[in-house]
């Protein structure tokens, strides 16, 4: 018969999002050593909220306390338990299958025999952090109309805040003209505007302000409008009834070839099965 309990031996996780709270006592029923050497089919995210656990053994083991973060990509080893000399190990966990764009927020800083490690977060970070575990927990598990798409949503604010607290994402204010341009930008994603006619807007010239934003932001106007338009056409294509060639209208796309390539470029898969995948 099969397991159908996610915290014990033998569970499948034969799904696209599992979520729970594994509270292991010593000597408790769930107090034993977790081993899957050949890692899974997607994705385990875990932080720790109470005691410490250890990961992995001999000179590759390292240990874990509360507000400490872990990443397990498919590709890596599983072997982890409460520490020996710590009554307790409380963690809460997401399993999932990530989409193609996640990829990004999928790789931190430091990692250890394939696994990512984040440690030493203050107390805000902490709380917003296991916040998120606590809802997408709920959500998952409750009987809300769009539940699959809530916890999603969840699950993708919390990836983003993990990655924006590694140590190598560093966060500078952006220049003020800089700013005014993304703000226009954003609210006239459906004009097709010059870089000449935005640059007006923000009293520089049309080459000044070209590499004043690549400078500043890593990427070219025309590459951050469309990551901005493509953000915006998943939004429609998730919560609205518009045809795919509507959304590319509504977002800044006249035609609708274009919209599709642009999107499944930036998407990793065409306007159509995003929607068909989130629904």
């Amino acid at each position: 018969m099969q397991n159908e309990d996610p915290l014990k031996p033998d569970y499948d996780f034969n799904a696209h999002l599992v979520a729970g709270l594994t509270p292991i006592i010593d000597g408790d029923e769930l107090d034993f050593v977790i081993d899957r050497p050949s890692g899974m089919k997607g994705y385990i995210i875990n932080m720790t909220s109470q005691g410490e656990g250890t990961v992995f053994r001999g000179e590759q083991a390292f240990h874990v306390k509360a507000g400490d973060l872990l990443l397990f990509p498919p590709s890596a080893a599983h072997y982890y338990h409460r520490k020996h000399d710590c009554a307790s190990w409380f963690h809460r966990w997401v399993y999932f299958r990530p989409r193609a764009f996640w990829n990004d927020w999928l790789s931190w800083q430091s990692s250890y025999n394939g696994v990512y490690l984040t440690q030493g977060l203050d107390a805000d970070n902490v709380a917003q952090l296991d916040k998120l575990f606590v809802d997408i927990e709920y959500i998952s598990k409750s009987d809300l109309p769009y539940r699959d798409d809530l916890a999603i949503n969840l699950l993708e604010q919390l990836l983003i805040r993990c990655k924006s607290v590694q140590p190598d994402v560093v966060i500078k204010p952006l220049e003020p003209r800089i700013v005014e341009a993304m703000n226009y930008m954003t609210q006239n994603l459906n004009k097709n505007f010059t870089v000449e006619e935005l640059a007006t807007h923000t009293c520089l010239s049309a080459s000044r302000l070209g590499h004043l934003f690549r400078d500043e932001v890593g990427m070219t106007i025309a590459q951050w409008r469309d990551d901005q338009r493509i953000s915006r056409a998943k939004q429609l294509l998730v919560t609205t009834n518009y045809s795919v060639s509507q959304v590319g209208r509504i977002v800044g796309f006249a035609d609708p070839l274009y919209f599709s390539r642009v999107f499944k470029r930036k998407a990793g898969t065409s306007p159509k099965r995003y929607r068909e995948h989130i629904s």
